[in-house]
């Protein structure tokens, strides 16, 4: 995966370290949820957040890997993704990592 500023940067000093791309990718894209969190964007509900990020994170990774684009289809979230809670359910929502286009995923209990 290519990453740009400070995640290329990172991306460089994990390979240098011996990191396996899965792990820098996993540890990348968490920087990257948590600057957009930081920034106000991709969190509607601070609460839905914490619930998520509570989860196991196989867990975590299948609910952003398996959203539904209605341009792609079963596609998976891009990084910023926003996390609420929607009739006692958790809903995340964002854009799709293939096209852009908007995307979804509701966590059955």
């Amino acid at each position: 995966m290519e990453y740009e500023g400070k995640y290329a940067e990172m991306a460089e000093q994990f390979r240098a370290d011996g990191c396996d791309e899965a792990m820098a990718e996993r540890f990348i894209r968490e920087e990257m949820e948590t600057d957009a969190a930081r920034a106000g964007e991709g969190i509607t509900q601070l609460a839905a957040y914490r619930e998520f990020r509570a989860l196991p994170e196989w867990e975590q990774e299948i609910l952003r890997a398996s959203a539904y684009c209605p341009n792609c289809g079963m596609t998976s979230l891009a990084p910023g993704f926003t996390v609420r809670k929607v009739s006692g359910q958790l809903l995340l929502e964002g854009k799709c990592e293939q096209c852009g286009h908007r995307a979804a995923r509701m966590r059955d209990e």
